[in-house]
C-alpha cells in the first residue's frame, strides 16, 4: 500500500515550475516580473566600463581627435595661474615616504615623552606620513596596552549578564564563521 502511494507521486508527474509560486496578487505584484529572453547575443557591459575621458594620454595616438578635447585635462599651470585659482579644501596631500633616521628618532622621542598628546594620527600629520607607517615605527607600548586593557575590563565588569552572554555568543559565531561552520 505504501509503495503504490509513493509511486503515484513520482517526479515525472509533478508539474515543472520555472517561476516560484507567488503568495501575492499575480497580476499586480512586483514579484511577478518575468524576464523576457531575447534571441542572439546580449550586450551586457560591466558596471565600471572604461570611459574615453579616462584614457591616459600615452595610450592615445598623435592623430586622435580626443586629444583636442582633453588637452585642458593635461595642461600644466604656471605659478601665476595657480595663485589666481581658488583653494580646494579636503584634497589629500601626497604622502612623503622617504624616511630618515632623524625623523624616526624624533617620532620615537615624541611618542615616548607623552603618548596621550602625541597620538599616531598627530604624529602622522606632523611628519606627513601614513598612520600605518607611524604605527610600525612606534610599536606597541606595554604600559599603554595594560592601561587600555584594564579600562576595558572595568567596562566589561559593568555589563549585565545578558550583555555578557550576547557578547560570548557573538564571539562564538565569529569563530564558527572563520572555520566555515556557520
Amino acid at each position: 500500500m505504501l509503495r503504490s502511494a509513493t509511486r503515484r507521486y513520482s517526479l515525472k508527474s509533478l508539474p515543472f515550475e520555472s517561476q516560484p509560486k507567488n503568495k501575492f496578487n499575480a497580476q499586480r505584484s512586483a514579484f511577478n516580473l518575468k524576464p523576457v529572453k531575447k534571441d542572439g547575443l546580449i550586450y551586457n557591459p560591466p558596471a565600471s566600463a572604461p570611459s574615453y575621458k579616462e584614457t591616459p594620454q600615452l595610450f592615445l595616438p598623435k592623430n586622435d581627435p580626443r586629444l583636442k578635447y582633453l588637452e585642458g585635462k593635461w595642461k600644466v599651470y604656471s605659478e601665476e595661474e595657480l595663485a589666481d585659482m581658488p583653494l580646494i579644501y579636503g584634497v589629500q596631500k601626497s604622502k612623503d615616504y622617504s624616511l630618515t633616521p632623524e625623523v624616526v628618532g624624533e617620532i620615537l622621542k615624541l611618542r615616548q615623552q607623552d603618548a596621550n598628546q602625541w597620538t599616531i594620527s598627530k604624529l602622522a600629520q606632523k611628519f606627513n606620513l601614513d598612520k600605518t607607517k607611524v604605527n610600525v615605527i612606534t610599536g606597541i607600548s606595554k604600559d599603554r596596552q595594560k592601561k587600555v586593557l584594564s579600562e576595558l575590563e572595568t567596562v566589561k565588569e559593568a555589563w549585565s549578564s545578558k550583555r555578557k552572554l550576547a557578547r560570548q555568543d557573538r564571539e562564538k559565531r565569529v569563530q564558527q564563521w572563520l572555520r566555515g561552520e556557520f
